[in-house]
């Protein structure tokens, strides 16, 4: 039997050369198209207990709370500083919404929800806390098991500025913290 010499060819790399002359620039383009929204938010903290006794405020904080309903957003918070009056329980025994849907019935979309009504009455709330010199900076969102994400965004997004261009106060809340537990 004859052996047979093997010659070594040469790799041929134009064409995997050629294929990343092409695809490094798809990428960095195809990356500069996916850009990413972080909102910052923080959860309730749990404690054990209230403050200790000798560090009791002398003004009750605001504790601000919107729930998220599918028939409108309910403000909660200490009678003190709402001043927007107490709804009476309709004849279900449910409290109807502080702000209610523009149809007046349950919300059939994002556009549904009276957004401009809800910034009217936050900035309200924030000049009565301000008077008192009380904390706010912070919200809690309470949303219902069923609501979409973007009901949510969007009231963290109106919780945080003041849609009203020649009102002084311009931030509103910009500490957004998201509660569960809604029925």
């Amino acid at each position: 039997m004859a052996r047979r010499e093997m010659k070594e060819e040469a790799l041929n790399l134009v064409p995997i050369m050629n294929l990343v002359t092409i695809l490094i620039p798809f990428l960095l383009t195809a990356l500069k198209s996916v850009e990413l929204a972080i909102i910052e938010t923080k959860l309730p903290a749990i404690s054990q207990g209230g403050p200790p006794p000798d560090d009791v405020p002398d003004k009750p904080p605001l504790s601000l709370t919107l729930a998220l309903t599918g028939t409108g957003v309910r403000i909660l918070a200490k009678p003190d500083y709402l001043g927007l009056g107490e709804a009476a329980p309709a004849e279900g025994g449910a409290i109807p919404p502080t702000v209610p849907c523009k149809s007046g019935g349950a919300c059939k979309d994002i556009d549904d929800y009276n957004w401009d009504d809800l910034n009217k009455k936050l900035v309200q709330i924030k000049e009565e806390a301000k008077k008192d010199e009380t904390d706010t900076s912070s919200v809690i969102l309470l949303p219902d098991k069923d609501l979409r994400y973007e009901i949510l965004v969007k009231a963290m997004d109106i919780s945080r500025k003041n849609l009203d261009k020649d009102s002084e106060t311009k931030s509103l809340f910009p500490v957004v913290q998201i509660a569960g537990g809604a029925q």
